[in-house]
């Protein structure tokens, strides 16, 4: 079985998990960091699925493109977890900083990887 459809599975399961943790974390709070991070592996197995095959493909060629959006995602990243510590201050911790970074970042890529896209799709 090659790799990636190993990454599909795992993502797939990951997913299930998750969901199941996300419900559970209605009625036992304390699960939230749990959940959190199964969240954060979701998004990093989905990242290996959907954007990262198309940017790594387009790498050599949109270095300074790749750079700004990396910087976009941190920024992103940065503004969203300072404004979610003042509307729950409860769930500040790591857990949540790796989770909003994983899901600006996943964000951008998916907006990236679909400009290379197009840009692949109008040289060709």
């Amino acid at each position: 079985m090659e790799i990636w459809r190993k990454i599909q599975i795992a993502a797939v399961v990951f997913a299930v998990v998750t969901v199941a943790l996300a419900v559970a974390t209605l009625n036992f709070p304390n699960l939230v960091y749990w959940t959190m991070w199964a969240w954060t592996i979701v998004l990093w197995l989905m990242l290996f699925l959907g954007p990262m095959p198309v940017v790594e493909r387009n790498r050599k060629n949109h270095q300074i493109a790749m750079a700004l959006f990396f910087l976009l995602a941190v920024l992103v990243a940065v503004s969203v977890n300072t404004w979610l510590q003042g509307q729950w201050p409860a769930t500040h911790g790591f857990s949540r900083g790796v989770l909003v970074y994983s899901t600006a970042y996943y964000v951008v890529a998916l907006v990236f990887a679909a400009w290379l896209k197009l840009k692949e799709k109008k040289n060709k």
